[in-house]
């Protein structure tokens, strides 16, 4: 799906609200519960401790804080944990009954079959890709790993986000990478190179095929934008970018999500999610400034817009449509029929 080149102050506006989850444009509630609320601000607290040190980073707590927040408490973390680890364990089953052990690689074979392949463990029903839900712009929870667990369907967030979250609880590892509108596993391999797992599709993929079916450039892998193994810091920004589009969707802008995203821009500086959030909490905030005539928090917030699209020029950001992605899943879809 090749990104385009536009003006950032209005194509960055239209990526937010087709994919990364910012949705200030819905009104908040004035009655809404306190104590949802209240789930935001314990997930963005433990989440900061982990980013911290203050709290070991743990990128499985750290997706079910996020989740769960949106969801209002729908799932305990015991239920949710139940989950992971009992995949978890026929993970280590299939590991010890090839006698794989002394790869160091065993977890991620395991893992990537696991969520992939059509085998006994799973019960013949691997995690694939819904191409009916993909986008989040209506309902986040489509990407979420808790709606993968429960219909073993999901896009690229969620199945990446569990494919991670399974590698870790098994000592492996993984690690998440970006692309326009996009996220994928990179792992090294035996000989130490690294390789790319494309989980939507179930299979493994060259740099140059990502390149050229995403559209990135070197400058943007040069800069950091896409196509880099994240650091698990980085990781948890990136969950932390999805805590705060939430909050957005559910309750508008406030100086929570704000608070968010400069606390995850802080550790992942290079990350245009986050700086999109971002733009859309002040987008939002010119829009209210000057429907009610304030001129100096409108100025304001227009001098933080400008900020915000030099940042993104720099780190040579595109912006990838909705209609080409939609098109590029398409493909996709038919390619694999």
């Amino acid at each position: 799906m090749k990104a385009k080149h536009g003006k950032l102050l209005v194509d960055v506006l239209l990526l937010m609200i087709t994919y990364t989850g910012s949705y200030a444009l819905s009104k908040p509630d004035p009655n809404t519960d306190q104590l949802h609320k209240q789930l935001y601000h314990i997930a963005f607290s433990e989440m900061s401790q982990m980013l911290s040190g203050g709290k070991p980073v743990n990128f499985k707590k750290a997706v079910f804080l996020m989740e769960n927040a949106y969801l209002n408490g729908a799932w305990s973390y015991e239920q949710f944990n139940t989950k992971v680890s009992g995949i978890a364990f026929k993970l280590r089953q299939m590991i010890g009954k090839r006698h794989l052990e002394r790869f160091h690689t065993a977890g991620n074979w395991a893992a990537f079959t696991y969520m992939t392949d059509s085998i006994q463990e799973n019960n013949f029903i691997p995690f694939t890709y819904d191409f009916d839900h993909f986008l989040s712009d209506k309902d986040p929870t489509v990407g979420f790993v808790t709606k993968l667990l429960q219909t073993n369907k999901g896009n690229c967030n969620s199945l990446p986000f569990l494919y991670k979250i399974l590698v870790e609880e098994i000592g492996a590892s993984g690690f998440l990478a970006l692309a326009p509108i996009h996220c994928y596993i990179k792992h090294k391999d035996e000989q130490g190179k690294w390789v790319n797992l494309e989980m939507t599709s179930g299979s493994f993929a060259r740099d140059e095929w990502i390149m050229q079916e995403t559209g990135v450039t070197v400058e943007q892998i040069k800069s950091g934008i896409y196509m880099n193994a994240l650091t698990q810091k980085e990781s948890i920004a990136l969950v932390m970018k999805e805590l705060a589009a939430n909050y957005q969707f559910q309750f508008g802008i406030e100086d929570f999500d704000l608070t968010v995203c400069d606390t995850a821009l802080h550790y992942f500086p290079s990350s245009v999610n986050l700086l999109m959030v971002k733009y859309e909490h002040y987008r939002s905030l010119l829009l209210q400034a000057k429907k009610q005539g304030q001129r100096d928090q409108e100025a304001q917030a227009y001098q933080m817009l400008k900020t915000i699209d030099k940042k993104l020029i720099e780190l040579a950001y595109r912006s990838s449509p909705k209609d080409e992605y939609k098109n590029w899943v398409k493909q996709n879809k038919m390619s694999k029929k």
